[in-house]
């Protein structure tokens, strides 16, 4: 239907004849469609026989004897996206930035924590090796004798084990007795306990058996597994004796509630 540029010079009374291709049919009713065309064409096939040559690199000799000048270079077009050619794989790709977080100094928080030695022993040791990131206190009613010296080993396992399981950072958990030992009995000490829990600001205890609940949550139901004092929530778990002697499997699964705590 010739060229779409034909259109251009077309009359508005004749479009909608011109663009249905009548044209073709009623030749006489559309006047000077066939010269427009015409002129269309010729330019088309003009460009067609006489491509356009390539400039080259040497001067070229003029009808009359006499070197034309050189053509100057053209400027480089552009491709399209898809024309591109693709990279060789001798390139060194670009290094990628690496993902692993830039490591930040970790700021210690401003607290005032009583001096060690204004505590009676055996809290005065502890005191000294609580760290400012403090989050919970653990706590059960055979500390007091652990502390004394004569600790039982079984015991110790079995925390180091269960601290290993939170995967907490280093001094976010700290041992604070309810009890102390004089030598033949264990003593409560709830007093000294829930003062510990005041000065360094904790609000979760992990209280481990029904002894250590009765000293520091009387009031506490037996078998409640979470209570709440003073805007401390202490969790309940089983007694260290007990959970010694069971797998490591098992003591997790028994302890699984430390999990939930939310912690940092």
């Amino acid at each position: 239907m010739g060229s779409p540029s034909a259109e251009l010079n077309v009359l508005e009374s004749t479009r909608p004849w011109y663009q249905n291709g009548l044209q073709y049919v009623f030749k006489d009713a559309l006047p000077g469609i066939e010269e427009l065309e015409n002129s269309v064409r010729r330019p088309s096939a003009a460009k067609a026989q006489n491509p356009r040559q390539k400039p080259s690199g040497h001067a070229q000799v003029s009808r009359s004897g006499h070197p034309t000048p050189k053509t100057p270079p053209q400027p480089q077009q552009v491709q399209p996206e898809s024309r591109k050619q693709r990279p060789s794989f001798d390139r060194t790709p670009p290094a990628k930035p690496s993902r692993m977080p830039t490591r930040k100094e970790s700021v210690k928080p401003n607290v005032n924590f009583p001096v060690p030695e204004s505590w009676p022993a055996p809290w005065s040791a502890l005191a000294g090796r609580i760290n400012p990131r403090v989050q919970i206190f653990w706590t059960y009613a055979q500390m007091g004798q652990d502390l004394s010296g004569q600790a039982d080993a079984e015991r110790r396992k079995l925390f180091q084990s269960l601290i290993g399981y939170m995967g907490l950072p280093k001094g976010a958990i700290s041992f604070w007795p309810c009890t102390s030992w004089n030598g033949s009995e264990i003593e409560n000490k709830s007093d000294i306990f829930w003062k510990g829990v005041e000065s360094y600001g904790v609000k979760f205890v992990a209280s481990f058996g029904d002894k250590a609940r009765s000293i520091i949550a009387p009031d506490a139901p037996s078998s409640s597994a979470s209570v709440h004092i003073n805007g401390v929530q202490i969790l309940m778990l089983h007694d260290p004796d007990f959970l010694k002697n069971l797998p490591p499997d098992e003591q997790q699964l028994l302890c699984i509630s430390l999990l939930r705590l939310p912690l940092f």
